[in-house]
């Protein structure tokens, strides 16, 4: 049995979902990803192409705005704005070759959504370095490209940025001549997910650093990191967690040069299920996992290919 959703979109037949569905990674990309509102209170469009930051930014892309910082703070100040909004979520669909910026501050509550393609590639992208500063919780990010237009890292993230969520995106290492230091750099930003996304090219430091302080509940997992960049997943500080909330890196192929995956030889995280390919022997210069709450990891060294934990490990 389906259920029918109406299209905003002028002359475009109604979109087909299958019963049930209900999220927003669940959907197409596209012209499909527009028919649902998923429950949002308020929908944005942002077209880096033929936008205009003097529209509105709602009812059609004809409305559109032109840039991702003036439609992430509409949608802010929208969910902010009475209680109608307060736990509610927003869209903002989101087209353009490149948006060139640098996100300083993120929308709260709000999923922001990759449509149409990126020279090729699907999804919307962004030329830029992002470090957000605003404190907001609950914003994701569905279908995006980055590239850096400096040589620091992708994204910083901190305490202020909590929820933060990644799904289908892809972190590219260089664009032209720059290269990035890193994916995304984060220090004591929880609740943050990485899913099903693509780490690629060679990034000068780690794909993905994780700093001092909570990463509660964070979750690694689904994502291919390959390139030749000197880390995978580092934990290269003290890591905390509150409530037990352990975070977990699961189903992860990662090709580097030096340590697939680094998360303290007394862990935070729970490891399993990653394919890790180190340009290291195996050992510490390959990998430093939690063997008590690791399962059934297989990493290749330049010399052998070895199971983390090995049956060695499970029966003594």
């Amino acid at each position: 049995m389906s259920s029918i959703a109406k299209s905003p979109l002028k002359g475009l037949r109604p979109t087909r979902m299958k019963a049930g569905i209900s999220r927003v990674e669940d959907l197409a990309n596209g012209q499909e990803a527009l028919g649902p509102g998923v429950g949002a209170k308020t929908v944005y469009y942002c077209d880096g192409n033929a936008g205009n930051d003097n529209n509105s930014g709602v009812g059609g892309w004809e409305n559109a705005y032109k840039t991702l910082a003036t439609a992430m703070a509409a949608s802010h100040a929208d969910i902010a704005l009475n209680k109608f909004g307060w736990a509610a979520r927003n869209v903002i669909y989101c087209r353009a070759d490149w948006f060139v910026e640098d996100l300083v501050a993120l929308p709260q509550k709000t999923d922001v959504i990759g449509v149409g393609s990126a020279d090729g590639r699907k999804g919307a992208g962004i030329t830029g370095n992002h470090a957000p500063v605003n404190t907001t919780a609950g914003c994701r990010f569905f279908n995006f490209n980055f590239q850096p237009t400096a040589a620091a890292d992708l994204w910083i993230l901190t305490n202020a940025t909590s929820g933060l969520e990644f799904w289908n995106c892809r972190f590219l290492s260089t664009n032209g001549a720059t290269v990035a230091v890193s994916g995304i750099d984060t220090t004591a930003s929880t609740f943050l997910k990485v899913i099903g996304c693509e780490f690629s090219g060679q990034f000068s430091a780690d794909y993905i650093d994780i700093g001092a302080g909570a990463i509660d509940s964070m979750v690694i997992m689904d994502n291919i990191m390959s390139g030749g960049s000197d880390n995978g997943i580092m934990v290269t500080d003290t890591a905390t967690v509150t409530a037990t909330r352990r975070g977990m890196i699961i189903g992860n192929f990662i090709e580097c040069a030096d340590i697939a995956i680094d998360v303290n030889s007394t862990s935070l995280f729970n490891v399993f299920n990653n394919r890790l390919i180190s340009g290291e022997a195996v050992g510490s210069g390959s990998y430093v996992i939690d063997l008590t709450y690791a399962v059934d990891n297989i990493l290749t060294g330049n010399d052998i290919s070895v199971r983390i934990p090995s049956v060695t490990d499970i029966t003594t």
